[in-house]
């Protein structure tokens, strides 16, 4: 990696996040937030991703996250579910398709493209876990 480009995109250029005071009418620096998980996520789905071996259920916590990010139930595959889950490829990978079988996910491969993961609900004929 050369000395121009920083290891991380994100610190390229740093941000400055502002928030408008109306008390002073200015603009102000905002202390950054931390990152959550924006529900509502099924209990049952959780608990079936869980009762998965290797790390199915914090793959799947990384899959919610990013729908929520994105705001749609399918989501591409990236380097940022492995970052998120603190997995490696191949343990995504594994979990992804102890996840497929299990019918939490539908995943669509296409050729010389990243693959597409829709998050589904539980489907109704599974006993519950609880």
């Amino acid at each position: 990696m050369s000395r121009l480009s920083p290891a991380n995109p994100a610190d390229a250029v740093p941000v400055k996040r502002l928030a408008f005071n109306p008390a002073t009418g200015t603009h102000e620096a905002r202390a950054p937030t931390a990152k959550f998980i924006r529900g509502p996520i099924p209990l049952e789905w959780i608990s079936r991703a869980n009762a998965l071996p290797g790390k199915a259920g914090a793959v799947g916590l990384a899959l919610w996250f990013l729908v929520g990010v994105q705001g749609s139930r399918t989501v591409k595959l990236t380097g940022e579910v492995e970052r998120i889950a603190g997995c490696g490829r191949k343990a995504v990978y594994q979990a992804l398709n102890a996840l497929e079988r299990t019918g939490l996910i539908i995943c669509t491969r296409r050729p010389g493209a990243r693959m597409l993961l829709q998050l589904s609900s539980v489907p109704p004929n599974f006993p519950l876990l609880y």
